[in-house]
């Protein structure tokens, strides 16, 4: 029964488009956000057609975009990239529709979806406890949902599509020891999910028997695990008891966690992954050390010396100055105190705390903790090269040596993020003049590093409401950027990108276009027969090169490529790398192009 329908269903799959099909899986899932809160809403007595309608009307296209349409083959990696950007899009702007149809501004719906679907956990409302309990819960679950976005993209959508997934989540898992689990990671990308969803599944359990109610639970739950920060009440965390407020630091911390260490302890009792992992050991005395800092500047604020360490005092510093830290350190933005009485040199650290970061492989946002260490080592290596000019020094992490390229990367983020914070500054300056400068710090590195939480005017508790429509905007776009880690974002304003993207597409038209070329009968095993007709000027050979190479896998053409020209004994040296790119593209429908360029080498 099950296979027959199966088979139906595979029979009504006309059109070939990975994006497309994989794009109504997205749209399906937010259907189906939809409908709960719909459900939730008629069950307490709310108005819920803010979310049902939208809901049955984006069934229509998701239904037919996945029953309608196939993957076919792989996809290449520009647009791979713009289908991420373009999922993005979509949840942007599908999510915000309830918001917008509540009462919301344009302005503040967008704001208020893009803050909680990357993330972020800024928001524009004032008075969020006035909310209907329905529009609460929306916030929460579409934090959750960000939460898992990047999951999902990287673990199951773009290995569906055929997009190679170590060259997607080496960038993100390079600091996990995860090099064997990226060659099996779409078999194993529900595991994922079951470590996110158990997570939160606990700590409903938790904050439930400790008195929180199962709403706040749920809600607090769907903004702990994915480092969010939206909260159903409007002192945040402040009204909960201490007990309460330790149960979500415990949760922060794993929320910032490396999700496959946290997979191998759960799933394979691998708790040793968990001790030996230098990145975590590295988070964890950082959170420290700032907890010891802080805390010492506030009790050299408040007038107490060393001999009142033990006072209840110095005890409320401690726990202030920990949960602050852990949270800006996880980019979560939960408070339990209003910070803007704090020293200025407090302040500094959480900012530094929110541009750091947690681990890689986590949902929390900013630089990551990896990549600092890779710069701490690269640093050091460089101290010991000036002592010891002909010494060779490598940078290592987890005792693990690391190539060049990983390095480059690592540091090239870094310089991104500081970057970006400066110009981000820079622009906020101009959009709403007449704030001190810690209050433009704070709003750029909280937005690019998707903490929520900033520091001056905008401060722990305080909305964005006051905000212009512009500010708001921009510090969407930062939000966007964060949580896309920059480089993937960087990469979609430059010209070769699109370059890339209208080759690939016309690459995919053409050669489902092309017809297959003729070849002699006794050689059609052999898949690059053609080296053994006649000989034939060097321009015809790089033609009929590019078209067989465009046959091939989009990945691996180029290679196999180089390796025919040697095979071949053509003699036309490196120049022609160009060449091979330009019959990738055009095949034999413009060899004149190719034959010109060749009489030139």
């Amino acid at each position: 029964m099950l296979n027959d329908v199966r088979r139906q269903l595979k029979r009504l799959q006309r059109w070939e488009s990975g994006t497309v099909k994989m794009l109504g899986i997205v749209e399906l899932f937010m259907t189906g956000m939809l409908l709960t809160a719909a459900v939730y809403s008629l069950a307490v007595g709310e108005d819920a057609t803010v979310f049902a309608w939208p809901g049955l009307i984006l069934l229509i296209p998701s239904l037919f975009q996945c029953l309608f349409f196939h993957t076919g083959r792989t996809m290449a990696p520009a647009l791979g990239i713009l289908f991420i950007a373009e999922t993005w899009l979509i949840g942007f702007c599908v999510l915000s529709i309830p918001f917008w149809l509540y009462g919301f501004t344009p302005v503040d719906a967008f704001f208020e979806t893009v803050s909680g679907f990357t993330t972020t956990g800024a928001s524009i409302v004032a008075d969020i406890e006035a909310l209907p309990s329905g529009i609460i819960l929306w916030r929460a679950m579409i934090q959750w949902a960000g939460g898992i976005t990047v999951v999902l993209i990287f673990t199951f959508l773009l290995p569906a599509l055929g997009v190679g997934s170590s060259g997607f989540v080496s960038n993100e898992f390079v600091g996990s020891e995860s090099d064997t689990y990226a060659s099996r990671i779409t078999s194993r990308a529900f595991r994922f999910f079951e470590t996110y969803a158990l997570l939160t599944g606990v700590e409903i359990v938790l904050l439930t028997a400790l008195g929180t109610g199962l709403f706040n639970a749920v809600c607090i739950s769907f903004s702990t695990i994915p480092t969010g920060g939206q909260l159903p009440l409007n002192d945040s965390m402040a009204s909960f008891s201490v007990y309460i407020q330790a149960v979500t630091l415990v949760f922060m911390v794993l929320g910032a966690t490396n999700f496959y260490l946290m997979f191998r302890a759960l799933f394979h009792k691998d708790r040793k992954s968990l001790v030996h992992s230098q990145e975590l050991r590295n988070m964890l005395v950082w959170f420290a050390l700032c907890t010891v800092i802080i805390t010492g500047l506030l009790l050299y604020q408040g007038g107490y010396g060393l001999a009142d360490l033990t006072s209840p005092a110095a005890r409320s510093y401690l726990w202030q100055s920990a949960y602050c830290v852990v949270s800006a350190g996880s980019t979560t933005g939960f408070v339990i105190v209003d910070y803007k009485s704090w020293p200025l040199l407090a302040l500094m650290f959480l900012i530094v705390l929110e541009l750091a970061g947690g681990m890689s492989g986590s949902t929390s946002g900013g630089i990551k903790m990896h990549r600092l260490i890779v710069l701490r080592s690269y640093i050091a290596g460089g101290f010991r090269r000036m002592i010891h000019p002909n010494a060779v020094t490598t940078v290592r992490l987890n005792g693990q040596a690391l190539s060049d390229d990983a390095v480059n990367s690592a540091i090239s983020t870094i310089m991104l993020f500081i970057l970006t914070s400066v110009c981000a500054v820079a622009v906020l300056t101009f959009l709403e003049p007449g704030l001190d400068l810690i209050s433009y710090v704070g709003l750029a590195v909280s937005s690019i590093t998707n903490t929520g939480i900033s520091v001056g005017t905008y401060s722990s508790m305080d909305s964005m409401a006051v905000l212009g429509s512009s500010t708001k905007l921009f510090m969407c776009l930062l939000m966007w950027l964060g949580r896309m880690e920059l480089v993937m974002a960087m990469m979609m304003f430059t010209k070769n990108f699109w370059t890339d993207v209208r080759l690939s597409l016309g690459s995919q038209h053409n050669l489902s276009a092309r017809r297959p070329l003729s070849r002699p009968p006794q050689r059609r095993q052999q898949p690059w027969s053609y080296l053994h007709w006649p000989p034939m000027r060097k321009e015809q050979k790089v033609v009929l090169f590019g078209t067989a190479a465009h046959r091939q896998d989009p990945e691996d053409r180029r290679v196999a490529g180089l390796n025919l020209i040697d095979r071949a004994h053509c003699h036309l040296g490196l120049p022609v790398i160009a060449l091979v790119r330009k019959a990738v593209a055009y095949g034999l429908q413009r060899p004149e192009v190719l034959v010109a360029e060749l009489q030139g080498l």
